[in-house]
C-alpha cells in the first residue's frame, strides 16, 4: 500500500524592483569633456578623475557639479619623497582638500549657483599594487612593499575623519590584471588596518572572469574580518586588440554593471566604467571611449548608459516568480524510501594569478594614456 501525501508550492506576489541610486553610477573622464551633462541625464551620479595636489581643483570640482555629477577623486601627490614624508604630505592635502570640496566646504559656499554636490569618497591613490618597477599613474603612492603604502592610506584616513567622520577614505582601486592579481590586491590589502571601503579594477576582458574573481574578493574580504567593507568597482575598460570591439565589450561592461549591482552580498556600492572619452584624444587611444570627440556615443557608451537608465528608473530585473503547483510525493509504506543524494556545494571561486594571451602592448601596466594637462603622459583617466 502506498501513501498519497500533497504538497503545495506557493511564492508570493512580485515586489516590485526599486530604482537604483544614482550615486551607485559612474564614470571616468580626463581633460575638460564639454558633455558630462550627458552622463547624469541619463542617470549616472558620479564623476572618477585624477587630482593631484597643487593642481587647480576649484575647476575639476566645477566642472563636475555643473554637469550635477559628485566628483569621485583620485588622489595623489606630485611626486613620492618616501612613505614617511608622503603619509605627512597626503594627510595635509587630505585635510584641505575635504574642508574646501567636502561636506560644508568653503567651496560650496563660495559657488551658490552650483548644485550642492559635496565630495563624500575619498580615494587614496591608485592602484598601489603596482610597484615603482612598473609604470606607474601620476599619483605616485606607489611602493615595493605593501606596509608604505599602509602607511600612507592610514594617515589619509584619519586626516579625513578629523574633518568628517563619516567620509570615505577608499582604498586606491587594486589592478587585477595579467601579472598583476588577485594574490598581490589581497598582499597590499593585508598590511592596510581598518579601511572604509576598498577600490576594484577587475581588467580581465570577459565578463565570466571579471566576475568570478570580484566573488574571489568578496570572499577573502569576508574571510578577513572585513563583511562590512564595501567594494567600489572604480575602473574597469577594454583596449581594442583585446576583445571583439567596442560593440562586444559594451555587452559584457552592462552585464556586470548590472551583475555587480544586483548581487546584494558582494556589498558592491558603485560602478564605474572607463572612459567617457568627449576630447580629441578619444578617436585615437587604443582604449574604447563611451563619447568621440564630436560627441557621439560609440557602441560601448549606448550600452552602459542604456543600463544606468535602467537600473536609476526600473531597478535590479526581477526574478520571474514560480507558479504556485500542487504535486503529489508518493511514499512507499513498505519500505524506507532511500535518501536524495544531495549535490555537491559548488566550488568557492578562488583566484590565481592570469596572463591574458595578448601582446605585451596591451597589457593595462603598458597602454599609452591620455595626457592630462598638467603631465606627459597618463595611464587612462587615472
Amino acid at each position: 500500500m502506498q501513501l498519497l501525501v500533497a504538497a503545495v508550492v506557493s511564492t508570493g506576489g512580485a515586489v516590485a524592483a526599486t530604482p537604483l541610486s544614482h550615486e551607485r553610477l559612474g564614470v571616468n573622464f580626463t581633460g575638460a569633456p564639454p558633455n558630462l551633462a550627458t552622463a547624469s541625464a541619463a542617470g549616472v551620479g558620479l564623476a572618477r578623475d585624477q587630482v593631484i595636489a597643487g593642481t587647480d581643483t576649484d575647476a575639476v570640482v566645477q566642472l563636475a557639479a555643473a554637469a550635477h555629477l559628485r566628483l569621485y577623486p583620485m588622489l595623489g601627490l606630485p611626486r613620492s619623497q618616501g612613505p614617511g614624508a608622503d603619509a605627512t604630505a597626503m594627510a595635509a592635502f587630505v585635510n584641505s582638500f575635504a574642508q574646501r570640496y567636502g561636506r560644508g566646504g568653503s567651496f560650496w559656499s563660495q559657488h551658490p549657483e552650483l548644485p550642492y554636490l559635496p565630495v563624500e569618497s575619498y580615494e587614496i591613490g591608485n592602484e598601489p599594487d603596482i610597484t615603482p618597477t612598473a609604470p606607474a599613474d601620476e599619483t605616485s603612492l606607489h611602493y615595493a612593499d605593501p606596509a608604505s603604502y599602509a602607511l600612507v592610506y592610514q594617515a589619509a584616513r584619519a586626516a579625513l575623519h578629523q574633518v568628517d567622520p563619516a567620509a570615505q577614505a577608499v582604498v586606491g582601486g587594486m589592478l587585477d590584471s595579467g601579472a598583476i592579481g588577485l594574490a598581490d590586491a589581497e598582499r597590499y590589502l593585508s598590511a592596510v588596518g581598518p579601511v572604509d571601503a576598498v577600490g576594484y579594477h577587475p581588467y580581465l576582458y570577459d565578463v565570466t572572469r571579471m566576475e568570478q574573481d570580484t566573488l574571489a574578493l568578496r570572499q577573502w574580504l569576508d574571510a578577513s574580518g572585513r563583511s562590512g567593507v564595501p567594494l567600489d568597482i572604480n575602473e574597469f575598460g577594454a583596449a581594442g586588440g583585446v576583445t571583439a570591439g567596442s560593440a562586444a565589450w559594451g555587452a559584457q561592461v552592462a552585464q556586470y554593471t548590472q551583475w555587480a549591482l544586483c548581487t546584494p552580498s558582494l556589498l558592491v556600492e558603485n560602478v564605474q566604467a572607463f572612459w567617457w572619452g568627449a576630447v580629441p584624444l578619444a578617436d585615437t587611444s587604443p582604449w574604447f571611449a563611451m563619447v568621440d570627440s564630436s560627441l557621439s556615443q560609440t557602441p560601448l557608451g549606448t550600452a552602459y548608459l542604456g543600463e544606468v537608465s535602467a537600473l536609476t528608473t526600473q531597478g535590479c530585473p526581477a526574478l520571474a516568480p514560480v507558479p504556485s503547483t500542487t504535486t503529489h510525493v508518493v511514499v512507499p509504506t513498505s519500505k524506507r524510501a532511500k535518501p536524495h543524494k544531495t549535490h555537491k556545494p559548488a566550488k568557492r571561486a578562488h583566484h590565481r594569478k592570469r596572463r591574458r594571451p595578448v601582446k605585451a602592448s596591451h597589457d593595462k601596466r603598458w597602454r599609452p594614456l591620455p595626457p592630462r594637462k598638467s603631465a606627459t603622459r597618463i595611464r587612462a583617466n587615472q
